[in-house]
């Protein structure tokens, strides 16, 4: 029998009934081989055309790209958003001691923070204003340095009173204990004493064994845009500093963490020489907070019509300028879109920077004679 025009076998498992069938297939499997091959000629063709072919498209536009000044101060950040980079930031203040201490005023509690990671607390009593007494005096918050020890200390002012393991840090307010045990009752609950910190006996002792002269002392009412930090054990300064222009450094360091430039401006960092803090402190912000947002520089690309001076922002609006000057102004200076940050207070001069942000007002305190 002989076999149909009509009908062709292809293969084992494919079969076309007809002529016509068999010419779609071919085209088909034509079609789908075209496609690649002709991708393939096009990239080919893009390829040479950028090795080997001039192009006048970099004569008609410029590409300029702005970091927006060199970011600052990122430690080992792994940087994610602005946000990131502010949360919980403080202007850090190092010392080269073992330990330093945080008074907690609002606590009635003092934190005696160790380099070996260690925290120890103490109950305390500190100064109370509000006893109807006119020479009682509230205990203030400020950056000290214990300036002073002695073990048995007998006040000028109220009476000859025994104090015990007295360590003063802010003019004549300091720890000690004092006689007897029935102020115990109030460690850890009120403020009771005329101005200074009383403390339990054993813990007195304690602190005065542990605190070398220079101890730093931060006293807080729940908010410092300060902190303390532990140097390491092999750092040195840069160089030897004098005492105003570790006034300065300091008070150069708020004001930027203040002003949301903490990342815009150099940090130089150092171990705090501790005879430079004043008997009155260093102001450590307590009445200002510190931004939410700090500045941080960003990259972008700008192109533009260097013919036309033209250029497109961001919300694809056409600008036109009439010299280049005027356009890189605009380009690199006008449309960073920094926040607008406020929370500090402006400052013309190196004298007005340290008396705003370094000198503490509040830790100057009203001098009261012997009693007679």
């Amino acid at each position: 029998m002989q076999p149909n025009k009509d009908y062709i076998k292809i293969t084992n498992d494919t079969e076309i009934t007809s002529t016509s069938e068999n010419v779609k297939y071919l085209n088909n499997n034509l079609y789908s081989l075209g496609i690649p091959v002709f991708i393939l000629i096009v990239s080919l063709l893009s390829l040479m055309d950028g090795l080997f072919i001039k192009s006048d498209f970099p004569k008609k536009h410029l590409y300029n790209e702005t970091s927006g000044g060199e970011l600052k101060n990122t430690g080992k950040f792994n940087i994610l958003s602005r946000e990131d980079l502010s949360e919980s930031l403080k202007d850090t203040v190092y010392t080269d001691k073992d330990n330093w201490l945080e008074l907690r005023i609002d606590q009635q509690m003092l934190y005696q923070h160790w380099r070996d990671g260690r925290t120890e607390k103490y109950p305390v009593s500190s100064g109370n204003n509000k006893s109807g007494d006119p020479e009682a005096l509230e205990s203030r918050p400020g950056l000290f340095a214990i300036f002073h020890k002695e073990e048995h200390h007998q006040s000028t002012q109220f009476n000859s009173a025994n104090m015990y393991h007295f360590m003063p840090f802010n003019q004549g307010i300091g720890f000690h204990s004092i006689d007897g045990t029935g102020y115990y009752a109030h460690l850890g609950v009120r403020p009771s004493s005329h101005g200074c910190i009383r403390m339990k006996h054993g813990d007195a002792e304690k602190l005065f064994k542990d605190s070398p002269l220079g101890t730093l002392v931060l006293a807080t009412k729940g908010y410092s845009a300060r902190i303390i930090a532990f140097a390491p054990k092999d750092f040195e300064n840069n160089r030897e500093y004098d005492k105003d222009e570790y006034k300065k450094m300091l008070a150069n360091n708020l004001y930027n963490i203040l002003n949301g430039r903490y990342y815009l401006e150099d940090r130089e960092k150092f171990i705090i020489d501790p005879k430079v803090i004043p008997v009155s402190g260093v102001y450590t912000s307590y009445d200002v907070q510190i931004p939410k947002n700090q500045i941080v520089p960003r990259s972008y690309v700008a192109v533009y019509q260097d013919k036309d001076k033209i250029f497109v922002n961001q919300n694809q609006e056409i600008i036109k300028f009439d010299t280049e000057d005027e356009m890189m102004k605009f380009v690199f200076v006008d449309s960073t879109g920094e926040p607008d940050v406020t929370s500090g207070k402006l400052v013309n001069s190196t004298n007005d920077l340290v008396k705003k942000y370094f000198s503490n007002p509040i830790g100057v305190l009203p001098y009261f004679g012997p009693k007679k």
